[in-house]
């Protein structure tokens, strides 16, 4: 009877090639005889899997059996089926073949890091700063040949420019493709017989390099910018790496950062307290803005201050000012402010009534927010 050999492999038959070898090698390891040792049903069905695969990855073959349903020379070796699919695994995945003979591939540039410190002024509307670090450029003696003659670098004859040399370990099925880097070029792929005094044949040369970097607002402690292409020149023409960029907060002489919010603790006499005042907060921005304070206002009390603070990363929001009222106890007093304390003391307007409990400052936080 005609075998089905895409029902074998468990394809349709408007299957892609691609399709069908992955089939095949899902269905060669799972049957394999090494994995199923005297199981003469596996060992079968792997040599069925083995046939069909043998046919249907081959375009003419194929072409026979979908028109007459048979192909004169179907039914090849198992082993050497499974061989082939396992050279085709390991070239996929550790490089091409000995015998390639393809063109060397360039080796992309490593990033460079560097970190930067910013005020919060400049956290909060973005800055434009120049830095200046090291980074691998074109060799300038040999522009970037890596020879001396400046001739572009050529494959190595020993890999064929893949860095790689293929070895067939065993036989049968038993046999393995093992892959080691190759000793001509150490794994480049490159061969260069007059190598540049300049850069030892890679390329490129460290140099001292000045960029431009435009920090967004918003861009705080603990973020890492990327600049693509700023980073090290890959060897022998490869494509650069990029600048990572490190922000650091600079600590601020009057604002405490949480967040986006910033805090600002502002010391008031006690009869501003009593009486209420009118005081005058500063911002990041140069402006100072007017905060109202009610009569018998409490020490430590927070106020907010909308929009304020510092802009959300990537985003439109900002957060706020928070401004904590402190009353301002002096040290050392005259004697004529002495006495006027003492009969201010004895007032009854300044004789506590009732005992309060203090709020902590995140508490009165928590209600501004609620």
């Amino acid at each position: 009877m005609r075998k089905d050999y895409y029902k074998i492999l468990g394809v349709s038959r408007e299957a892609d090639a691609e399709t069908i070898k992955k089939a095949y090698r899902r269905l060669a390891l799972e049957y394999h005889p090494d994995r199923n040792p005297n199981n003469k049903e596996a060992e079968e069905r792997f040599k069925e899997i083995s046939e069909a695969y043998e046919v249907l990855s081959d375009p003419e073959k194929r072409r026979q059996y979908d028109l007459f349903g048979t192909v004169g020379s179907a039914g090849g070796s198992a082993e050497t089926i499974f061989s082939q699919a396992v050279e085709e695994i390991f070239s996929t995945f550790f490089g091409g073949r000995s015998s390639g003979g393809r063109r060397p591939q360039a080796i992309s540039g490593e990033d460079v890091r560097i970190q930067i410190q910013l005020s919060l002024e400049e956290i909060a509307f973005g800055v434009e700063k120049e830095v200046e670090y090291l980074r691998d450029e074109i060799c300038e003696l040999c522009g970037g040949t890596g020879s001396s003659n400046k001739r572009p670098p050529q494959s190595c004859p020993s890999c064929g420019g893949s860095g790689q040399i293929a070895y067939r370990v065993g036989g049968g099925f038993f046999q393995q493709i093992v892959y080691q880097v190759c000793s001509d070029c150490q794994g480049t792929g490159y061969r260069i017989i007059e190598r540049c005094a300049g850069c030892g044949g890679v390329g490129i040369r460290k140099k001292v390099y000045r960029q431009t970097v435009q920090i967004p607002p918003g861009a705080s402690g603990g973020i890492t910018l990327a600049l693509r292409g700023a980073g090290n020149r890959g060897p022998w023409g490869g494509p650069p790496g990029d600048l990572l960029i490190e922000i650091h907060e600079k600590p601020h002489p009057i604002f405490t950062r949480k967040g986006e919010d910033l805090i600002y603790e502002a010391w008031v006499s006690y009869p501003d307290l009593v009486l209420g005042t009118t005081l005058s907060i500063p911002t990041l921005s140069g402006e100072e803005i007017p905060l109202h304070i009610s009569p018998g206002t409490p020490s430590g009390e927070v106020f907010k201050l909308p929009g304020k603070g510092l802009p959300r990363y990537n985003s439109q929001k900002r957060g706020h000012l928070l401004v904590q009222v402190h009353v301002w106890v002096p040290s050392k007093v005259s004697r004529e402010e002495k006495r006027l304390l003492e009969e201010m003391r004895a007032l009854r307007a300044f004789q506590p009534k009732e005992k309060r409990t203090e709020k902590g400052f995140w508490k009165r936080i928590r209600e501004i927010f609620e």
